[in-house]
C-alpha cells in the first residue's frame, strides 16, 4: 500500500467502538475495521464465552440501550486508550407484521432512543480530544416506504434527520456524524425472504446490480468514513443498497 494511500485510509492508531457487532453488519465492520489497522471494540448483547474466529477485535457484551452502561464502558475504553476516534453504531432491531403500539415504541425505543443517547455519550468523549466520526447505520427504509413495518421505517428515519441535527451540533468540535443506509443485506434478520424464491427474486431485481447484499459490501463505507479520507464529509446519507433508491424502470 503506497504511502499517500495508507495516509488516507489507513486506519493504524484509530480507536473504534462498533455497537451491533456480535453478528450480521456490525460484526463484518468491526471485523474489517480491525484488519485495516484499527483498535476495535465490538459491542453486541451476546454473551460469548471464548474468542473465536469470528471476533479479530475486542468484543464486550453490552446492551446499549442501557445508557448507564454503555457511557461507564466509553469512559473505560478512553481511560484505557486515551481516544475514541469513531463510533459506528449498528444495533438495531425490526419485527414486520407487527403494527401494536408496544411494538412501535419498542422498536422507537431501541433503533433511534438509544442511537441519540449512545452519540450523545460518545460525543462529549470525542469532544476531550476535538475531533472524531460517528456513523449511524440507517436503512433504504429511512428514505422510502415499505408496507408491513410502519415502526422500522419510523425508527431509521428518525436516526438519519438525528445524525443530520447531530451532524450540524457537533461539527464545531470537529466530529463528523453521517449515514451509511444499506438496502436488502442478507442477514439472519433478512433471511426469511432471502430463502423465499420468489420474495428473493422481486427484491434482486429492483437493484440495479440485480443482487442481494452481503454483509462484506458495507465494510469499505465503513472504512471510508471513519478514515481521514472523508475529513470534509458529515452530515450526508451514503446508500449501500445496489441502486436500489437510483433505479426507476
Amino acid at each position: 500500500m503506497s504511502s499517500y494511500i495508507e495516509k488516507k485510509f489507513g486506519l493504524n492508531g484509530k480507536v473504534v467502538i462498533v455497537s451491533g457487532a456480535s453478528r450480521g453488519i456490525g460484526n463484518s465492520i468491526a471485523s474489517g475495521l480491525a484488519k485495516s489497522g484499527a483498535t476495535v471494540i465490538g459491542l453486541g448483547r451476546t454473551k460469548i464465552s471464548k474468542k473465536t474466529d469470528k471476533f479479530s477485535f475486542d468484543y464486550q457484551p453490552c446492551d446499549v440501550s442501557d445508557s448507564n452502561k454503555f457511557e461507564l464502558l466509553c469512559k473505560e475504553i478512553f481511560k484505557k486508550n486515551n481516544r475514541i476516534d469513531g463510533y459506528i453504531h449498528v444495533a438495531g432491531i425490526t419485527n414486520p407484521n407487527d403494527d401494536s403500539l408496544e411494538n412501535f415504541k419498542n422498536t422507537i425505543n431501541i433503533n433511534l432512543t438509544s442511537t441519540f443517547s449512545c452519540c450523545q455519550t460518545i460525543g462529549k468523549i470525542m469532544m476531550e480530544k476535538g475531533s472524531g466520526s460517528i456513523v449511524n447505520i440507517t436503512s433504504i427504509g429511512s428514505e422510502l416506504g415499505f408496507p408491513n413495518n410502519p415502526s422500522y421505517g419510523a425508527s431509521k428515519g428518525g436516526v438519519r434527520i438525528l445524525s443530520k441535527s447531530l451532524a450540524l451540533d457537533f461539527g464545531s468540535k470537529n466530529i463528523r456524524v453521517n449515514n451509511i443506509a444499506p438496502g436488502y443485506i442478507h442477514t439472519d434478520m433478512t433471511d426469511k425472504s432471502f430463502q423465499d424464491p420468489k420474495l428473493s427474486k422481486e427484491r434482486s431485481n429492483r437493484t440495479i446490480l440485480n443482487r442481494w447484499g452481503v454483509t462484506e459490501d458495507i465494510v469499505g463505507s465503513a472504512i471510508f468514513l471513519i478514515s481521514d479520507a472523508s475529513k470534509y464529509i458529515t452530515g450526508i446519507d451514503l446508500f449501500v443498497d445496489g441502486g436500489w433508491t437510483a433505479k426507476g424502470l
